[in-house]
């Protein structure tokens, strides 16, 4: 009986490999390998990504059909081949504008006319009360949104065509907009792309080009204002991935460029529901000053009446930075535009009508070369000459402490040191005392920098003394009956905080009272840091810095102007210096905390977290008090430098002492009493803290200065640094 014989599939293999060798050697095989083929492309899904980067490398328009031609790659140049078939593509909208000049008195921004627009009417169930009479028909601007990927071809490996659905020669008309196809005009495409609900593969760019070349063209021909890194996010946040804390990004997390943004809210377009112009100038400079209100999207009405602006509207600058890595119009702030000057200025909405308020209001008491000024020179000058002679100020002044000049004779009670002025302004420099610019020079002298000032601090008022004697700009002092019971041994600081009175028609420095325009609050002239003791000792080391003045300056200006709603600053300005001066009373000893619960200290490092978190009394949701944070409140980057969380030298610092409702006096170590002025006195963090050596809400003298183990863990770096469980996010 024959053996039946299985034939499965590694059999069958294993016979055709034997039948094409036969037949290879049939062939007369020289026994030698063939050349390699050459290399397939190297590409990625987009699922696979975990980013998206877009570029577009030229439009064209040819009988008014628009053709965007553009490069997907991952953050490694990687292609992206699979974009037109991807399910998880969520988002992908296209948009197209104009940039038209403006005539009219002096030079007038260009504005963006875009070619894709709608005509909405209010719904009458979405109008917010008291809005009836503002509701009206209005035009908004917008982007291709619907097409996505049925407009996509893929032309290479990552390489792909977008073509739209909008035909430039088949615009519905829309009466007061001039829609005309211009090839003679700068061209804006602009896109969004985002995947996988992911905002870690969004993308928002934009293409400025010239019709006639399809090429782009210099950032000169364009129109980009301002800048988001530069401008909005030294304030604002961009953990755009974070759940819930507050971020600049908008319309379902899908935009936030800048470019972007510009040419849709367009100074024609508006809310139907409100009338509210959602003119990009006019929409910011109004949310900033809590004064705006639209129904937007399906009725979702934003009320933005709550906002906290945290520096003086009246200083552009704030805002419009005006650097060397600025676009090269930044200065287009500078030149008016209705919208935007009748967002502070007018009452109305109607370009017609904020002219004549802007007349009624100026002309007889203005130039008329402040608003309608020429391109080139500075058009709304009134609004940063505050600004620009306090900063000329703090430019050309300073004084401060000569380190190793001060001593300390206890028998006669005599303070010795000497400062050093320096104006580049004035050809001979006169002493604080003799320089009627000067409205304040206040030398504040901190005791023991090593355990937070716990030595107490005195203030010198150099304007009360004069020195005994002065050669080119030093000037020695001798200051009697000044009773110091700090160890001269005791390593100190030192810092001189000056206000200087200045001028807006001179942009300078000007005796006191004796200004043409001088400016209502003096400039605040921050001086340098300087440790000492009383002994004269060189080398001294200063108290620890873990806050910079440029950080808090990013969003509280550090100009002072004082134009509405009073100081905005405490102390008037007088004291500035956070990275040092404040601390001097701000600290943990100082009696006026002890009375009140911890979040409610006075304690620079309790009283900051707090307030920023709005954990303290009148911060409730609602109140009057209650900070619009602009990021989240976990970010310790918006405040803190890489490097400022390493908690060094707590281990010398006291206890907090403060009062519990329940308990009495009760006291916290420092590293603690940081921790709970955010998160609160809760059972589990008391524990914790206790568990690692900490005092939290414990009678006083508990602690034991150096028992606290807490950075051991949760240091900057460390396994559980604050750096990591918290969201913080270094530039």
């Amino acid at each position: 009986m024959m053996k039946r014989f299985n034939f499965n599939a590694a059999a069958k293999a294993v016979f055709s490999a034997g039948i094409l060798s036969f037949a290879l050697a049939g062939c007369g095989s020289d026994g030698k390998d063939g050349e390699d083929g050459p290399d397939g492309p190297i590409s990625l899904s987009v699922g696979k990504a975990s980013s998206l980067h877009v570029t577009i490398n030229n439009t064209d328009i040819t009988d008014g059909v628009i053709k965007v031609n553009f490069t997907l790659e991952n953050a490694n140049g990687v292609a992206i081949t699979d974009l037109v078939t991807y399910p998880g593509v969520d988002t992908l909208g296209l948009g197209i504008a104009k940039l038209v000049p403006q005539n009219g008195k002096g030079y007038k921004t260009p504005q963006w006319i875009n070619y894709n627009n709608k005509v909405v009417t209010p719904v009458a169930a979405e109008i917010p009360p008291g809005y009836e009479d503002k509701a009206g028909t209005q035009i908004q601007a917008t982007i291709e949104s619907s097409c996505k990927q049925a407009c996509l071809t893929t032309e290479a490996p990552g390489q792909y065509t977008y073509t739209f659905n909008l035909n430039l020669n088949n615009l519905e008309p829309i009466e007061g907009l001039d829609l005309t196809y211009d090839e003679t005009l700068t061209h804006r495409i602009t896109m969004e792309l985002r995947a996988d609900q992911n905002t870690n593969k969004l993308v928002n760019t934009h293409f400025d080009f010239s019709p006639t070349t399809g090429e782009a063209v210099s950032e000169e021909e364009s129109r980009i204002v301002n800048s988001l890194e530069q401008s909005c996010l030294r304030c604002h946040s961009d953990d755009y991935d974070h759940a819930w804390a507050p971020k600049l990004i908008l319309h379902g997390d899908k935009r936030f460029a800048l470019e972007n943004c510009q040419v849709c809210h367009t100074n024609y377009s508006a809310d139907p529901e409100t009338g509210s112009p959602i003119d990009f100038a006019y929409m910011a400079h109004k949310i900033h000053k809590s004064d705006y209100l639209i129904a937007g999207y399906k009725g979702s009405v934003h009320d933005y009446s709550k906002v906290t602006f945290p520096a003086d509207l009246y200083d552009c600058q704030a805002c419009h930075q005006d650097t060397e890595q600025s676009p090269p119009d930044t200065d287009n702030f500078k030149h008016h535009t209705a919208l935007a000057c009748g967002s502070c200025h007018s009452g109305s909405t109607d370009p017609a009508q904020i002219k004549s308020d802007m007349h009624e209001k100026y002309i007889g008491t203005t130039d008329c070369t402040t608003c309608h000024a020429d391109q080139g020179t500075p058009g709304a000058a009134h609004h940063f000459t505050d600004s620009v002679a306090k900063q000329n100020a703090q430019d050309s002044y300073s004084a401060s402490l000569v380190a190793n000049s001060v001593s300390y004779d206890k028998a006669k009670q005599e303070l010795s040191f000497d400062i050093k002025v320096t104006d580049t302004n004035e050809q001979s420099v006169s002493s604080p005392n003799l320089d009627a610019r000067l409205s304040q020079s206040n030398l504040m002298l901190g005791f023991g920098n090593s355990n937070d000032f716990e030595a107490g601090y005195k203030k010198v008022e150099l304007l009360k003394q004069t020195p005994i004697k002065s050669e080119d700009g030093l000037f020695s002092y001798v200051i009697s009956g000044m009773d110091l019971a700090a160890d001269a041994t005791l390593p100190s600081t030192a810092v001189i905080t000056t206000k200087m009175c200045v001028d807006r028609d001179t942009l300078q420095g000007v005796v006191c009272g004796t200004g043409s325009d001088e400016a209502r609050s003096p400039a605040t002239i921050v001086g340098e840091i300087v440790p000492f003791d009383l002994s004269g000792t060189e080398n001294v080391t200063a108290r620890r810095q873990v806050v910079s003045n440029e950080t808090c300056a990013n969003c509280h200006d550090g100009k002072y102007l004082s134009k509405f709603g009073g100081t905005k600053i405490k102390h008037d300005g007088s004291y500035t210096n956070f990275e040092g001066e404040c601390q001097m009373c701000h600290n943990a000893t100082y009696s006026r905390g002890s009375g009140k619960s911890i979040v409610e200290h006075i304690d620079f490092k309790v009283r900051i977290h707090a307030l920023h978190a709005n954990k303290r009394k009148g911060q409730e949701s609602g109140a009057e008090d209650r900070i619009t944070f602009p990021s989240h409140y976990g970010n310790c980057a918006t405040c803190h430098d890489k490097g400022q969380l390493s908690m060094k030298n707590l281990d010398e610092v006291p206890a907090t002492q403060t009062t519990d409702p329940e308990l009495g006096r009760v006291e916290f170590s420092p590293t603690a009493a940081t921790c709970i002025s955010c998160h609160g006195v809760k059972e589990s963090i008391v524990a914790h803290i206790r568990s690692e050596g900490g005092a939290a809400n414990d009678p006083v003298g508990t602690y034991v200065p150096g028992s606290e183990t807490c950075a051991t863990c949760h240091a900057e770096g460390k396994a559980f640094g604050v750096d990591k469980v918290h969201p913080v996010i270094f530039k």
